[in-house]
């Protein structure tokens, strides 16, 4: 049998286009969703109800790909989405709910899947992060926030999970062309539309320089292709970067009185 592989987060987007882009390379794909219903038109040889947020959905789904397949090859982590907003103006609620999903979701399901790899002294866990977990912009903080943690974590599991046969790497997209910024905007709303709000000006550069790379964005192929690298290196790096033309790490090596400075000026930030 080919290789398992486990995708969270397959309704729309680059899970949806990587659950189809691996099953026609030949994998055996376990597409999952919150709502099965929406995974109606993947291929996938199984869709499940999965939601991050909840151990017994989790380990319900496990449990089911563990008896139908006998195994889990890879894991990928990909379910996520951004509330964005000054750090002043998100509402705690909505910020600790993300962490939810991005931070303790990714946990949650690794602490599931793992033993299992473990016992199988094999595996590959995957986890889509962002660029906006090396490099932060205004308004984005709190989503930033979360894939910082997300690389955090990662970077211990690599290390953690080495000796038993298991290879950990993160995938760091640019901005992409699906839903998750119909998704963004819609959380947002609330915020960007207040009218008493002393970041209003910020908020409507944020949203010029946003409609500005969404009309240079690519589609999530460009980060499917660079998954099924990762999944088929024989010794993966650490670290993918997919859409985005340099490492966040490369340009922040510039410091950051010049990141300030490039960021300050791209969304018209006045000093004090």
């Amino acid at each position: 049998m080919s290789q398992v592989v486990l995708i969270t987060g397959c309704s729309t987007g680059i899970g949806r286009d990587l659950a189809q882009r691996l099953t026609r390379s030949g994998y055996t794909v376990v597409a999952t969703a919150r709502n099965v219903d929406s995974l109606e038109n993947v291929q996938a040889a199984l869709k499940l109800p999965l939601d991050v947020t909840q151990p017994e959905s989790i380990n319900q789904a496990v449990e089911r790909i563990l008896q139908q397949f006998g195994r889990i090859d890879v894991l990928i982590n990909n379910a996520g989405y951004a509330v964005r907003g000054a750090i002043e103006e998100v509402p705690i609620e909505q910020a600790q709910q993300m962490f939810e999903v991005n931070v303790f979701g990714v946990m949650r399901v690794i602490q599931a899947v793992a033993p299992h790899m473990r016992q199988h002294q094999a595996g590959r866990i995957i986890s889509i992060s962002s660029i906006a977990g090396e490099l932060v912009t205004p308004a984005n903080g709190a989503y930033s926030a979360t894939k910082f943690a997300l690389e955090a974590l990662n970077d211990a599991l690599r290390l953690e999970l080495k000796p038993f046969g298991i290879q950990v790497v993160l995938i760091e997209p640019g901005s992409i062309k699906t839903q998750f910024h119909a998704t963004v905007e819609a959380n947002a709303q609330a915020i960007f539309a207040n009218p008493a709000s002393p970041y209003q000006s910020l908020y409507r550069q944020v949203e010029q320089v946003t409609a500005d790379m969404r009309r240079k964005e690519p589609g999530p192929e460009v980060v499917s292709r660079v998954v099924q690298q990762a999944i088929e290196a024989s010794r993966p790096k650490a670290r993918y970067v997919a859409g985005f033309p340099v490492s966040g790490r490369l340009v922040l090596l510039l410091g950051d009185s010049v990141w300030d400075l490039v960021v300050r000026h791209l969304f018209k930030i006045a000093s004090a």
